[in-house]
C-alpha cells in the first residue's frame, strides 16, 4: 500500500491532478501510477432494427460500416488514452525525481480504484471531469462516488497547483475528525505548513486542544477557530481570510458536520472552497 493513484482525463484538471501528485510523491518518496480509464465502448445503433425499414443488402452493408466505425473509434480512444498517460508521465518526471507508472483501462474509473485501494496510499482526482457541462459541472461526475467507496484519503484538486503553506481542518469532535488530525500530523506532504482547526457550533474545548496538542507535537503551528455559523459559511470564511490552501476534512462526522462529503452539502462546499480538499476516510 505505497503508491499514488493519480486520475487523469483530458480536462483542464488533468495538469493539476500531476501537479499535486509530483509534489505529494517527492515529499512521500511513494511512486506514483496515472490511470486514465476509457469508457466501455457502446455499439452504433442501427436504424429498422425491429421495423424492417431497411433492404437486407442495405442493411448488411451499413451494419459493417458502424462495425468499422465503432472498432476506429474505440482504437482512437486508445491511442489518445495513451498519449494523455505519456504527457502526464513526462510532466511528472521533469517535476520531480519520482517512479511513474501508467494504467490505461476500460471502463468505470471509480469501479477501477476499488480495485486498486490495497496498494494505494492517497488518491487524486479534479474538481471537475473532461465531459462536464452546467452548474454542478465542477465536482466531476465520478468524485463524489469515488470519495464514497475509498478507504484511503482522495485529494480533490483545484484548476492551478500551489505549494500548501497553510491547511485548515474542519474538526467536530468525532472519529472521523480525530483521523483527520492524525492523517495531518503523520503526513510527510503537509510537515511544514500553518495548521488551522476550525469548528463550527458548540464542541468539546478539551478535546479540540488535545487535537491541537498533537498537532504542535508533530512540529505544526496551531491556529484554533471557533464560528457560530454553519459549517459551509465558516469554513467558506476561514479559508478567505486566513489564506487557507488546503481544507482537510473527515469523510463523515457528527452534528452539523455529518453531511460535509456526502450529498447536497458537498455540492455547496466545492462551489465555495477554491482551494484542493482532502478527504480522510
Amino acid at each position: 500500500m505505497d503508491r499514488i493513484a493519480a486520475f487523469i482525463d483530458g480536462s483542464a484538471y488533468a495538469a493539476s491532478v500531476c501537479d499535486h501528485a509530483a509534489w505529494a510523491a517527492a515529499r512521500m518518496r511513494a511512486p506514483v501510477v496515472l490511470v486514465h480509464a476509457l469508457d466501455r465502448p457502446v455499439a452504433s445503433a442501427v436504424p429498422g432494427s425491429s421495423g424492417g425499414v431497411l433492404r437486407p443488402g442495405a442493411r448488411r452493408s451499413l451494419m459493417e460500416r458502424l462495425a468499422r466505425h465503432d472498432a476506429e473509434a474505440a482504437a482512437v480512444a486508445v491511442e489518445r488514452g495513451q498519449a494523455l498517460l505519456e504527457d502526464a508521465r513526462a510532466r511528472l518526471l521533469a517535476a520531480a525525481d519520482i517512479e511513474v507508472d501508467t494504467e490505461l483501462c476500460h471502463g468505470d474509473p471509480v469501479r477501477v480504484f476499488e480495485e486498486m485501494q490495497t496498494t494505494t496510499r492517497l488518491a487524486l482526482i479534479g474538481k471537475r471531469g473532461e465531459r462536464a457541462s452546467g452548474p454542478m459541472a465542477h465536482l466531476g461526475s465520478n468524485l463524489e462516488r469515488l470519495v464514497r467507496i475509498s478507504a484511503r484519503p482522495v485529494l480533490v484538486t483545484n484548476r492551478v497547483f500551489r505549494p500548501v503553506a497553510r491547511l485548515l481542518i474542519a474538526f467536530d469532535g468525532g472519529p472521523s475528525a480525530g483521523r483527520a488530525v492524525a492523517c495531518v500530523a503523520e503526513s510527510p506532504v503537509l510537515r511544514g505548513a500553518e495548521a488551522h482547526v476550525l469548528t463550527a457550533g458548540p464542541g468539546d474545548a478539551a478535546r479540540l486542544e488535545a487535537e491541537a496538542g498533537r498537532l504542535r507535537a508533530a512540529g505544526f503551528t496551531v491556529h484554533g477557530h471557533r464560528s457560530g455559523d454553519s459549517p459551509e459559511a465558516a469554513i467558506a470564511a476561514a479559508v478567505r481570510d486566513c489564506g487557507i490552501g488546503l481544507l482537510v476534512l473527515g469523510k463523515s462526522g457528527n452534528s452539523r458536520l455529518r453531511q460535509l462529503v456526502i450529498g447536497s452539502t458537498t455540492l455547496a462546499l466545492m462551489r465555495s472552497c477554491p482551494v484542493p480538499v482532502l478527504i480522510v476516510p
